[in-house]
């Protein structure tokens, strides 16, 4: 099958402009029919197009469905991908069932405070975007469309070792941290999950 040769059609996913074609067809890994989705995108005018491939078992499915499903299961795996790198979820040393559930637990609620901490900014401070948090972090190489697990997470941590607060001191220079905050009348991002 060549799928340069398929019948595509224009739609717009979000704010993106997208061709998509939907065919069944037979494969040498699955033995029943499955319904391959084309999806072509031409970055730029002068440059060739480049095309993904979506397949699923559901023949009944509408290509929106299978759209909508797919970015899901793209959002779960990119979950976990942050997991992984910020949350130390695959370096894990436990070996009980009980520690294990525990650590993942733990793993996904670090993960959710991270994410709500940016999604309820508080009434008096206007929302922190991409733009400045990459100037803050002196990152002007990188220009992502939305912020990141990562640039959350590096955001956060620069914020903590900005304030000096640190699970290894003493309890005497965190207090004496905590005063000199609140004399500078700063509120940390972290503070409004609380």
């Amino acid at each position: 099958m060549n799928i340069r040769r398929l019948r595509y059609k224009r739609t717009s996913v979000g704010n993106e402009d997208i061709q998509i074609a939907s065919h069944p067809v037979r494969t040498k890994m699955c033995p029943v029919d499955v319904q391959l989705l084309v999806i072509r995108r031409c970055p730029k005018p002068s440059k060739p197009y480049r095309y993904f491939l979506v397949f699923t078992t559901d023949l009944t499915l509408e290509v929106s469905k299978i759209l909508e499903y797919y970015q899901q299961r793209c959002q779960i795996e990119t979950a976990f991908r942050d997991l992984k790198q910020q949350f130390g979820f695959s370096a894990y040393q436990v070996k009980s069932r009980k520690s294990i559930n525990r650590f993942v637990q733990l793993s996904c609620i670090a993960a959710s405070l991270t994410k709500l901490i940016f999604l309820l900014p508080h009434p008096t401070e206007k929302p922190i975007n991409v733009e400045t948090i990459c100037e803050y972090l002196g990152i002007h190489w990188y220009h992502p469309r939305k912020l990141t697990q990562g640039l959350r997470t590096a955001y956060l941590q620069a914020q903590i070792r900005e304030f000096g607060f640190s699970t290894s001191a003493t309890e005497d220079k965190n207090s004496l941290n905590i005063s000199n905050l609140g004399q500078r009348e700063k509120t940390l991002p972290f503070d409004k999950a609380a």
